[in-house]
């Protein structure tokens, strides 16, 4: 018990002291354990300033996605720069530059990168989590009718089987 509380206050140390990198290998294991809630599958990571998030869709369709995103939030249209398989979208808004990185992991996984730089010398992780958040949103909207045009597709199938002609 005394080892437990002697780590628990050498994280809470280190994370008021501003130095998190080195705090949280020693609180995420407890996070983990309390039931897993506290983190869900393809959670964003800050890296930087930076936010990074994988998802399970092809480069193409994440690459999709983020131009719907960046349109749905009002921003104007990003300048592209391609680099092999890489896509480089650079986009503008109110005091904002925003960076978006997307790159294939597998060809139905790909990771998005976003920095959002404030025009005063300032790094955005909040701004950058959000662009995240719409796009997982723009993603989960276009597989809602997939879903549903599978679901009345099996439906329909099942109405003409033997099973459903007694």
């Amino acid at each position: 018990m005394y080892r437990l509380d002697r780590l628990a206050l050498l994280a809470a140390a280190l994370c008021l002291s501003g130095c998190v990198a080195a705090a949280v290998p020693l609180v995420a294991p407890a996070a983990v354990s309390a039931g897993g809630d506290l983190v869900k599958a393809g959670t964003s990571h800050s890296f930087g300033g930076a936010v990074f998030r994988t998802f399970s869709v092809p480069l193409p369709e994440l690459y999709d996605a983020t131009r719907q995103t960046l349109a749905r939030l009002g921003f104007e249209p990003a300048e592209e720069k391609r680099d092999e398989d890489r896509v480089s979208l650079r986009a503008h808004a109110v005091d904002r530059s925003v960076r978006i990185d997307l790159q294939p992991i597998t060809p139905g996984m790909s990771q998005m990168r976003v920095f959002v730089r404030k025009a005063t010398f300032g790094k955005d992780p909040a701004t950058a989590s959000e662009v995240v958040t719409q796009t997982e949103n723009v993603l989960a909207d276009a597989a809602r009718p997939a879903a549903l045009n599978a679901r009345g597709a099996r439906g329909s199938e099942g109405a003409a089987s033997p099973r459903a002609r007694r």
